[in-house]
């Protein structure tokens, strides 16, 4: 096989793999599988929900801790203690009180880091 088909290959075969695995690789504390997502269509006084896949990149134990942006956003649990390279999962479910887009953020640190991450759920109401 040549070298540039081989090239060309690797790269699939590793974005592949990366979302097979369910969780990135990162030189950060956690990886998150996707920051925001979109739920699509919802009607005014419904809620929607959506599941957040976050992994411990360290060699130790990891607390990861949340914080929702307000009243309407509710959370599965506070916060995830995560093994080493194990995943685990954030349920996040957002009331839609008002008429057209919305999205509604979720604060995410780990134990020991100052800096926060903001995962997101959006969508927009008929």
């Amino acid at each position: 096989m040549s070298n540039r088909l081989m090239n060309s290959l690797i790269l699939p075969c590793l974005i592949a793999t990366s979302l097979l695995t369910g969780c990135s690789s990162s030189d950060s504390a956690f990886s998150v599988r996707r920051e925001m997502i979109d739920v699509g269509q919802a009607n005014v006084g419904d809620s929607v929900k959506a599941t957040f896949t976050f992994r411990n990149n360290r060699k130790e134990q990891l607390a990861i801790s949340f914080l929702s942006e307000c009243d309407c956003t509710t959370l599965n649990t506070d916060y995830l203690r995560l093994q080493p390279r194990e995943c685990g999962k954030l349920e996040v479910k957002v009331a839609v009180e008002n008429p057209g887009e919305f999205i509604k953020y979720v604060y995410v640190q780990a134990n020991g880091e100052d800096d926060f991450l903001a995962i997101a759920v959006k969508g927009r109401t008929k």
